[in-house]
């Protein structure tokens, strides 16, 4: 059994760090083929003392601005553990019950045979469906032109639940807009300013802002993108709406989030994180895991082992923004990957600059694999092979063309994605 983050604060001294080589830091996030192209800021935070910020690429690619620690990047869904942690002020406050049926706090929903409640909403655990897929089916295909009011419409329209409530894992923007949604009911302001209020500025974080319909109109903002034949076009396409996503963010201010969790402890109080930090649970006890990662899903955080060692993680990606913070309490540790392209992979890069920091401590977790499968539905049968982080499967059916295949890339969470596409 792990230790709580509690006993670990009090338990593990500060171990001064060594030298951490800048050049290799920046060589993990540096494009070797252009200087004018995207790239990411890292940061890493020791024992609440940031240990270098350091960036490589462009922000704005046509106009030459470099990223920096100042950059304003999407956030995408490591807004998520924000969103839990504005849902926790109000829950040591006795103003939300995290075993509430939601329906308490939003009538219009239908009532399910089984309630939904706050925690599973919090945990992926409610069968909500996610709002992207539901507008996507609908027919939306820019995502960034939504509105809360057609999501949350979209949300209200929905009949039935995914699956029971309570037993299954399936990741839910849905939910988390829920969540923002009854933050925003309770506390009588737009979950935007509550958010800021609660968490942003008690911390001074100045530079960063959860969106409320518009996109930022002050400070240096990062474009987004994605490669196109030997450039880059801006795909600024993420939604403006807060919940799932919507934080806009800079390192500089991520640290003082990271020193808070550390030292400062003046928003994660010890109240605060017994609910930030506690795995989500299905209704017959089990610990709600997304299988084949070992980890749970506590607050808007992954926790558990992975490749080793103890990590709290979440990443985040929007078509162009890709992101990985990461923390890995035993060894009082925080290091965040932010990239503004949509073809790298930010925990892959987190994962590096965390053993430029601490040294090979990360084990290799992918096995060379070789398999086949048959699909007597489908006629079809399925060769799979895993070589490092890459896994090739081959259709070969009635359907398929000959020599049918397609690659995945395994992930910080241990799933592998192509396209869009997630084999668990």
């Amino acid at each position: 059994m792990k230790p709580s983050f509690a006993f670990l604060a009090l338990a593990i001294a500060s171990t001064p760090a060594h030298a951490v080589d800048l050049d290799a830091v920046r060589k993990v996030i540096t494009d070797t083929r252009t200087t004018n192209a995207p790239g990411c800021v890292a940061g890493a935070f020791k024992a609440g003392k940031t240990l270098f910020i350091t960036s490589a690429g462009m922000a704005d690619v046509a106009n030459a601005k470099p990223l920096d620690g100042d950059t304003q990047i999407y956030a995408a869904s490591v807004s998520k553990q924000f969103t839990v942690l504005a849902a926790a002020t109000l829950a040591v406050q006795g103003k939300i019950g995290l075993k509430d049926d939601i329906r308490k706090y939003l009538p219009e929903l239908p009532q399910y045979e089984v309630p939904v409640t706050v925690e599973m909403l919090i945990h992926h655990t409610s069968g909500v469906r996610d709002w992207l897929a539901l507008s996507a089916w609908a027919g939306a295909s820019d995502f960034s032109t939504a509105t809360k009011s057609q999501a949350l419409d979209l949300l209200f329209r929905q009949k039935d639940t995914n699956f029971t409530p309570g037993t299954e894992f399936i990741y839910s923007n849905g939910g988390y807009l829920l969540l923002a949604e009854i933050i925003e009911r309770v506390s009588g302001m737009p979950f935007s300013d509550y958010a800021t209020k609660t968490i942003l500025k008690p911390l001074g974080m100045k530079n960063s802002m959860f969106m409320n319909g518009a996109r930022p109109t002050q400070g240096k903002v990062a474009h987004g993108y994605k490669p196109q034949g030997d450039g880059f076009e801006i795909r600024d396409t993420y939604p403006t709406i807060s919940g799932s996503g919507g934080l806009m963010v800079t390192i500089n201010d991520l640290a003082k989030f990271d020193h808070d969790i550390e030292v400062g402890h003046k928003v994660w109080t010890p109240e605060i994180m017994a609910i930030m930090v506690a795995p989500g649970r299905f209704t017959n006890g089990e610990p709600a895991v997304r299988k084949p990662s070992k980890q749970a899903y506590a607050g808007g955080l992954m926790v558990g082992e992975r490749r080793g060692q103890y990590f709290v993680q979440h990443g985040g990606g929007a078509e162009a923004f890709k992101n990985q913070y990461q923390r890995l309490p035993e060894k009082k540790l925080g290091v965040a990957v932010f990239c503004n392209r949509s073809d790298w992979d930010p925990g892959e890069k987190a994962d590096a600059v965390t053993e430029l920091v601490e040294g090979a401590i990360l084990t290799d977790e992918t096995k060379p694999f070789n398999g086949r499968y048959f699909a007597d539905e489908l006629q079809a049968t399925y060769d799979v092979s895993i070589d490092g982080r890459e896994l090739t499967a081959t259709v070969t059916s009635p359907y398929a063309k000959t020599g049918t295949s397609e690659k995945f890339t395994r992930s910080s969470d241990g799933t592998f994605r192509a396209n869009g596409t997630v084999l668990t």
